[in-house]
């Protein structure tokens, strides 16, 4: 059941690849676009919504403490780049993004609990010993 969690937390993340349409927008003068500061926290978010599929992939098919060890450092910098993303919110606003419209601030708290609750699985006792066999 836990492992169905982690990956059913990892596919949820993935959508964090929506970013994708809007890199090319930032700093652009159209209604809408986010200000350039925004390039970095999208092209972050771009980054760790495609990688998530080969996460998702890992979760399902392989064991190991290489795989442990990837699957803990990509929710480790995905919190990094959430939290990043508000502070990005709070310095350059983006008042036109219809997720921060919608959730505010709460977005990018949101995002790096779920990644939290990842690495929160990833300690316990039967997810541990289902990837570190022989370890």
């Amino acid at each position: 059941m836990k492992k169905k969690l982690l990956l059913f937390l990892t596919l949820m993340l993935c959508g964090r690849a929506m970013t994708l349409a809007f890199i090319t927008r930032a700093g652009g003068s159209s209604p809408g676009d986010p200000p350039v500061a925004w390039l970095m926290p999208l092209i972050g978010d771009a980054v760790i919504g495609i990688t998530g599929l080969w996460v998702a992939y890992l979760i399902v098919r392989k064991t190991g403490l290489w795989v442990w060890t990837t699957i803990m450092i990509w929710n480790s910098i995905a919190i990094w780049d959430a939290l990043s993303a508000f502070v990005v919110q709070k310095t350059s606003p983006w008042p036109d993004f219809f997720m921060l419209e919608i959730f505010g601030s709460s977005m990018s708290f949101g995002a790096a609990l779920l990644h939290l609750a990842i690495i929160v699985l990833l300690n316990q006792r039967e997810i541990r010993s289902h990837y570190l066999i022989g370890c």
